[in-house]
């Protein structure tokens, strides 16, 4: 049997997650961000390796021994394993294997077969290297049996490359993950690779707050995902894939909201005890795999549910409210002027679509309305000219039935 000494190319998938907003600009009365779908600056990675030079090697130690194993024994060595990914943070398993053409899986392949269990649909992700002194090309994949010959999915590494590859997963049941080189008869083989495969289940399930998830998928899918509001406040949704679209439904999955792109970080106001599924509509994605995390934060709304019990708002202080998705609710707060003088107010906030603002003396508003939407952290409203002193009231409703969030207000 030929042995296999040469340095092993190391194969490790890494998918680096990461978590995106946006705001475009608006006109000078709105508070902008620096730019459009922009990444933010922390990623969350689904990976913790040590640096590729370590890896490579480690990896280079570890095929060396598997090598003169499988040369003693005339077997195949290495047991074919795999990662399950909940969250996208967890470290990946990586396995050395070899096999000659003592390691017969059919007439006509030498290789290893593992036999697995998939609980869900989803996606098998896999990277596989070949050793520049490996003799054969490699074939790997998922298959439905034993030979390897009913493919779900499945490609091949040249000797000396790295190949990656995502399949989807149809739904739960027994696989087959599988190497293998072609073998004929009389025909010398002697293989030296490393694998790296991860599983990411696809389905629908429970999510709690600021516990991130990973989705498995390959093919455009959509996710309904079961949320209970542990606090009054708000709910932003943060996901790996922008153009993914998010929309808050009821506990009967009916949507509550328009459907906003994930880069956009969509904001929606919620109430404790609540049962809300975040719908997320994904489309087709070669990683396989995307990040999903919701934060509900509490905000102490003191506003006044009525114009005749505004909430008083004291010069230079700011008061904090909620838009509650589903709820056909007006806040309202007042200020008192005891002289001429020239008004600002801030409203600041975050949303899944519009909220507006009015301001009111007696029954007449003043000025046109202003609003802001989830393209953007807010408004500022300026008088033209000077108020007479006397007390206005401050309007902040949805701006439509489907919108809803947080604010903040205060006035100078």
């Amino acid at each position: 049997m030929k042995k296999v000494m040469g340095k092993l190319l190391s194969a490790m998938l890494i998918l680096t997650l990461v978590f995106t907003s946006a705001s475009v600009a608006f006109a000078d009365s709105s508070e902008t961000g620096a730019g459009e779908m922009k990444a933010e600056a922390t990623a969350v990675k689904t990976d913790e390796a040590s640096s590729g030079a370590d890896l490579s090697q480690d990896l280079e130690k570890q095929a060396k021994a598997a090598t003169v194993k499988g040369a003693a024994e005339t077997k195949a060595v290495g047991t074919l394993s795999f990662t399950t990914v909940t969250t996208g943070n967890e470290k990946t398993k990586d396995v050395t294997f070899g096999y000659t053409n003592a390691d017969m899986i059919s007439s006509s392949k030498a290789g290893i077969a593992q036999r697995i269990y998939l609980p869900a649909k989803g996606s098998f992700i896999m990277s596989v290297a070949n050793s520049s002194q490996s003799t054969d090309y490699i074939n790997y994949g998922l298959y439905r049996d034993a030979q390897l010959s009913s493919q779900v999915g499945s490609l091949g590494v040249s000797k000396g490359t790295t190949t990656s590859w995502t399949i989807k997963v149809p739904a739960a049941g027994y696989y087959y993950l599988g190497v293998y080189s072609s073998a004929y008869s009389g025909e010398s083989v002697s293989v030296v690779g490393n694998m790296v495969a991860r599983y990411v289940r696809g389905t629908d399930r429970t999510i709690y707050n600021k516990k991130q998830i990973a989705v498995g998928y390959k093919d455009a899918q959509t996710n309904h995902f079961k949320f209970k509001a542990v606090r009054n406040g708000y709910l932003k949704v943060q996901g790996s894939e922008a153009y993914d679209k998010i929309t808050l439904c009821n506990s009967k999955k009916k949507a509550i909201s328009t459907a906003v792109y994930t880069g956009y970080n969509p904001t929606f106001g919620v109430k404790k005890g609540k049962t809300y599924y975040i719908r997320v509509a994904a489309s087709y994605n070669s990683d396989g795999i995307y990040a999903l995390k919701v934060t509900n934060s509490t905000v102490l709304d003191k506003s006044g549910k009525k114009k005749t019990r505004a909430t008083l708002l004291k010069r230079n202080r700011t008061k904090k409210g909620t838009i509650v998705a589903s709820e056909n609710r007006t806040d309202w707060y007042k200020f008192r002027l005891t002289k001429k003088k020239k008004v600002r107010i801030t409203v600041k906030g975050a949303t899944n679509n519009r909220i507006k603002i009015a301001v009111y003396r007696g029954n007449k508003r003043i000025g046109s309305v202003g609003s802001f939407s989830y393209l953007n952290k807010g408004v500022k409203m300026t008088s033209i000219g000077k108020w007479t002193k006397g007390t206005y009231h401050i309007k902040i409703y949805r701006g439509s039935k489907n919108s809803s969030g947080w604010y903040s207000v205060n006035w100078k």
